[in-house]
């Protein structure tokens, strides 16, 4: 968890804290920002029973998601988990872009936050790099933006 800690620290100075002139992103860009969460923890494997509530929780210590409720998040995982398995993760990836839409920043921030949770445990499968190259060119985010937000949270860059 230290380690994530650390991750965290690098995510929040990629995402810096909403300006008054930034408009809030909506309740619908704010939930695909969970979603993407969740599908970047857990693209390498299954979501095991008790994992939903140890994700709800990093999610929770993931700086703007700290006002959400816990229990309730739990559930959410679950069920995001159950909706990318019946639609698969390309479907989800276009619904979570068209929810976040033109927002650049709101797109960065999927970007990172998925970067962050693909990178949590130090490595980065064949799924894992293809999530993020799926996201990276449904979210319109360039190769060089991409690179800077990746390097900044790999471990060498913590």
């Amino acid at each position: 968890m230290a380690k994530f800690q650390k991750k965290v620290q690098q995510y929040k100075s990629i995402v810096p804290p909403p300006q008054p002139q930034r408009a809030k992103p909506s309740k619908a860009a704010l939930d695909a920002l969970v979603e993407i969460a969740t599908i970047a923890a857990c693209i390498d494997g299954t979501l095991e029973a008790g994992e939903a509530r140890a994700l709800a929780t990093q999610i929770l210590a993931t700086p703007g998601f700290e006002h959400l409720d816990g229990e309730a998040l739990g559930r959410t995982v679950e069920a995001i988990a159950l909706q990318v398995a019946a639609e698969g993760i390309p479907a989800r990836i276009k619904s979570i872009a068209r929810a976040i839409g033109n927002d650049a920043e709101t797109r960065e921030e999927a970007f990172a936050l998925a970067t962050l949770f693909v990178l949590f445990d130090g490595e980065v499968g064949d799924e894992e790099q293809e999530l993020l190259e799926l996201l990276q060119r449904e979210l319109h985010i360039s190769d060089e933006r991409a690179s800077h937000i990746t390097s900044l949270l790999a471990d060498d860059g913590v």
